[in-house]
């Protein structure tokens, strides 16, 4: 149901941006707002220690296939955006997945982080596919474009201002958990 969820929320935010090039200008907009967000807070503690935590847990968490694959059919890469609730007790990270038989261009898992007792719990939440062909703009199959369609993701999912930065919290921190 969630994934349903999200990928009408993806053909909508795809129809609502439009795929011409004012629809490319917004895309471009909000994700570089988004990585200058992401400079901002890349140095800051809380950051680091998610990011750090988040590491250590997701050596042992790889291993569940049923979540990230078969090591040797899908290569995963921790992408480096955090998007944190208001008051930086819960986060969503995304987990990039690249496939060697390129069937899928790509896969996001995204990843919910909690803050218990100081420490960060962390548990794979909704994954989103891109097919193959999809976009455009993004036709080989690397990390770099898949953390682009997953940021792009994040950052549309809900309700959203058209030319802001921000996710919709209530969506990514409430509405999933239900």
């Amino acid at each position: 149901m969630k994934q349903i969820c999200v990928i009408n929320t993806i053909f909508f935010s795809i129809f609502l941006f439009g795929c011409g090039s004012n629809g490319q200008r917004i895309r471009e907009a909000k994700l570089n707002c988004y990585k200058d967000k992401l400079r901002e807070i890349a140095d800051k503690p809380i950051y680091i220690e998610v990011m750090s935590q988040f590491i250590d847990t997701f050596s042992v968490m790889k291993g569940e296939k049923e979540y990230f694959g078969i090591p040797e059919i899908v290569s995963n890469k921790i992408d480096e955006a955090i998007f944190f609730n208001e008051n930086n007790t819960e986060c969503i990270l995304i987990v990039l997945e690249k496939y060697s038989d390129q069937l899928v261009f790509g896969e996001a898992r995204m990843i919910s982080g909690t803050l218990l007792n100081r420490r960060w719990v962390f548990e794979p939440s909704i994954n989103i596919t891109y097919e193959k062909d999809f976009f455009s703009l993004y036709r080989e199959n690397n990390f770099e474009n898949i953390s682009k369609l997953a940021r792009y993701t994040v950052l549309t999912t809900g309700e959203v201002k058209k030319r802001e930065c921000d996710i919709d919290k209530e969506y990514w921190f409430k509405e999933l958990k239900k």
